[in-house]
Formats: C-alpha cells, structure tokens, sequence
C-alpha cells in the first residue's frame, strides 16, 4: 500500500483496501482545467494503476460543481501547452486498468462532459447538467468526443451536444446512453456518499477479474485506434480554430463574462 501524492489540484484519499477517491479541487474555478489540472490527473491516475491494492477509482469534484471545462486566461494556459498536457493524460487514460467511475454533480461542461466517455461507469445526480460549448465559441469538439459522443450516443444525441450546444439534464443524459444511472440525494455529498458505497462495493471484488472483464469489453468495443485519430483530427482543427481572430474574439468575451458573473 503506497501513499498518496500530494497534488496542488487535486486531492487524493483512499476509501478502502481497494478504492481511492481523486477529487478535482479548484472549486472557486468550477474546477475548471489548466495544463496544472491535467498533470494533476494524470499523476493521481498513475499512482492508482501502480497501487497493486487499487482496483476502483473514483473521480469527483469539490464544491458546486463535478468540472466546467477550460479555465480560461494565465500566460502559462496557452492552447499547446493545454494539448500537450492533455495528450500526456490521454496516454494515462488509454487502457487504463483499473475501473473509472465519475461522479457527476452540478456543472459538467466542455472538458468536464468529454472526459466522462473514459469512465466505465458515470453517475450523475438528478441536478447535474452535461453541455459543450464548442460551437457557440467558435471551436471544436475535444478529448475523442467527435467519435465517443456518436459512437455512445448516437449521431442525433451527440450532435445536440455537439453541433446545437445544448444543455442535458441528468435524465437526458441517461436517456442518451452518455450515462449509467442518475442517483437521486439530497445533497451533492449524500450523492457522493451514494457513489462511493458502490466504489467501495466493487472494490471487494477479485482484481484479476475486473481488469480481465474491463480488458474483454474494451477488446469487443476495439475503438483504441478510432478514438486515437478522432484526437489527433481534434488538435489539428483546435489549433487553426484558435489562430482565428474571430475565436479570440469569442473567447475573450467568454472570459469576461465569466469574470463579471462571479463578482
């Protein structure tokens, strides 16, 4: 058993024997991302595959929201030093072999929605809402979604995330196949107490057998490469669209409003 470690953004505390809960924990953000979140993630998902008595993950967020994308401004948040963070993740995430299961509450926007496709079991509670704001910025889907939306959802239900930009309800998303069940509490901790019961529950299993029945379904689904190119398509038209003067324009005026609506 190896100790966790300590993260500026993300915190890391074991459930079990056989779980750990990694909690996303810039809250005055909406636990929004920067390339220093990504590490983060990455790192804490390291130390989990490494842990020979992990064999459940949860992911989670802090405060009023499970992640609400892209954090915007910071000389050191630029576009590539984001893809290149983000793709050292997505190494992490391809593969993975213990189970993933998000635990969805509040906002899950942009990043924070296409992350979700990585993750073997995704729940919600009944308050959360899923959105991508790619189209009304002026940008493109990201992390594989234009093949993981479709290929989870199908193409009408992806592209009302995608295309259309709107926003889904817990139950919406449920319905669309984007998540495995909404779990209905009180609270966002009640609902977090919820999901981690489950984690904890699973994580009493055989681990040889969970990454043996995660590795089987991986292997029938055999989408390694599709997902791969989808991200590879996905920089490239990222890049162009953020040299254009009109997505730095929408970005700009996405950034301010943002500021104005936490004063």
């Amino acid at each position: 058993m190896t100790s966790p470690p300590q993260l500026k953004t993300l915190l890391i505390e074991r459930l079990s024997a056989g779980a750990a809960l990694l909690s996303y924990n810039t809250p005055k953000r909406s636990n929004a991302f920067d390339p220093q979140q990504y590490n983060d993630l990455r790192d804490g998902l390291v130390w989990a595959r490494d842990d020979p008595d992990i064999r459940v993950v949860v992911v989670a967020g802090k405060g009023k929201h499970y992640c609400a994308g892209r954090a915007m401004g910071g000389p050191e948040n630029t576009i590539e030093a984001e893809i290149e963070a983000g793709g050292r993740l997505a190494q992490v995430l391809s593969n993975y072999p213990k189970v993933l299961i998000a635990a969805v509450h509040g906002a899950s926007i942009g990043w924070g929605c296409t992350q979700l496709t990585n993750f073997d079991l995704i729940y919600a509670h009944q308050k959360a809402f899923f959105q991508t704001p790619f189209m009304p910025l002026g940008i493109v889907p990201e992390g594989g979604s234009s093949y993981t939306f479709p290929e989870t959802m199908g193409r009408p239900q992806a592209n009302a995330l995608l295309l259309a930009g709107e926003r889904l309800s817990a139950q919406e998303a449920y319905v669309g196949g984007l998540i495995t069940a909404v779990v209905e509490a009180g609270t966002p901790d009640e609902f977090l107490g919820k999901v981690v019961e489950k984690a904890k529950r699973i994580g009493g299993y055989s681990a040889e057998a969970l990454q043996m029945c995660k590795r089987l379904t991986a292997d029938a689904m055999n989408d390694s490469e599709a997902r791969m190119k989808a991200g590879e398509r996905e920089r490239r038209d990222t890049l162009i669209r953020f040299s254009r003067e009109e997505t730095k324009q929408s970005l700009g005026v996405f950034g301010k409003n943002n500021e104005k609506a936490k004063m």
